[in-house]
């Protein structure tokens, strides 16, 4: 290993955003450890790479966790379980690894000074009707008993903890809230995340499922600004200990999103729309409008989208359809 400046550790850095940060810091000369539940397949292409480490492991392995981030000068904790249809089957396994496992990060990066660039999320502003959101907004969620504020609440007790540490331990972070990053390696079509899950229907020609009347908005944002973004803030100064909005200001709502998807692909899938509590279940609650305000980011390292939603849905669209074999 080299030496503390050096290093930097991406726990989900074998995930989506994860595999994209590894790239960007790697390309920027820093020694990269990624830790991932997963097989790696995102960044095998990196095994070469003398100065990446990719770790099969989980960020409830203290021991682990422990070793790496002793001579470490950055961790990117993007490690999390962010589908909603795990929020409301399995919201004991979401609560531990978004927030317990979080604050034995937060504690081991106190004891060994690693600075935390952590991975939250806009689901913070639950269902604020005041859009866009600035990060200083209010919180507005819905009652205990919704398993589908589970993960908004965990990541926001981490928020919290990030600045007691700094108060108390002075321990430099930085918080991004993420809104609706898409692109090429997303996940595994289907799997809880809106344009893929239309995407895998549409190359089968499956009917492309709307939960609720899809009138609610969401802004989307491709991987490859996002990753500019965050990794452009890690590394500045004057981002320290504050957190930041990551999208696009470009609302559309997901019925617009099904037909662009449609017409760009040239698919022919109908739609059809399903009630949200037969497609999640009963302790589900929706988010009508998430927008956010960049103009912290914007401001603060002159930063904008270079990637329009048609361009980047194209790009997405035709990495899937030439995946050998995926929709054989």
């Amino acid at each position: 290993m080299t030496s503390k400046v050096d290093k930097i550790i991406v726990t989900g850095g074998a995930g989506f955003i994860g595999s994209y940060v590894c790239e960007s810091l790697l390309a920027r000369g820093f020694e990269v450890v990624a830790i991932d539940t997963s097989s790696g397949a995102k960044v095998e292409h990196l095994y070469d790479n003398r100065r990446f480490l990719f770790i099969q492991g989980s960020i409830t392995d203290l021991d682990l966790i422990d070793r790496q981030m002793r001579n470490a000068q950055m961790i990117f904790h993007l490690a999390a379980i962010a589908d909603p249809k795990q929020y409301v089957s399995n919201p004991l396994s979401v609560l531990q690894i978004d927030l317990r496992a979080s604050l034995d990060i937060f504690r081991l990066a106190s004891l060994y000074r690693t600075k935390v660039i952590f991975s939250s999320t806009s689901e913070i502003y639950g269902v604020n009707p005041n859009v866009p959101w600035k990060e200083e907004d209010q919180r507005v969620l819905g009652p205990t008993h919704i398993n589908r504020w589970c993960y908004s609440t965990a990541k926001a007790a981490c928020e919290h903890y990030l600045f007691a540490h700094h108060q108390q331990d002075q321990l430099p972070f930085v918080i991004y809230r993420f809104f609706n990053v898409y692109g090429p390696k997303l996940d595994d079509l289907g799997h809880g995340r809106v344009m893929t899950m239309f995407l895998k229907s549409l190359f089968y020609g499956d009917p492309v499922e709307i939960h609720g009347d899809g009138t609610q908005t969401r802004s989307f944002l491709y991987v490859s600004d996002a990753v500019d973004a965050i990794v452009r803030l890690a590394l500045l100064k004057k981002a320290e200990n504050q957190i930041f909005n990551i999208g696009t200001d470009e609302e559309i709502s997901i019925l617009a999103l099904a037909g662009l998807m449609k017409k760009i692909g040239g698919f022919d899938s109908p739609i059809r729309f399903v009630p949200h509590a037969k497609a999640f279940g009963p302790s589900y609650e929706d988010i009508p409008r998430r927008s956010p305000d960049i103009s912290k980011l914007k401001s603060l390292i002159r930063w904008s989208p270079k990637v329009s939603l048609e361009e980047g849905i194209h790009k997405t669209i035709e990495y899937y359809r030439n995946r050998v074999g995926i929709f054989s």
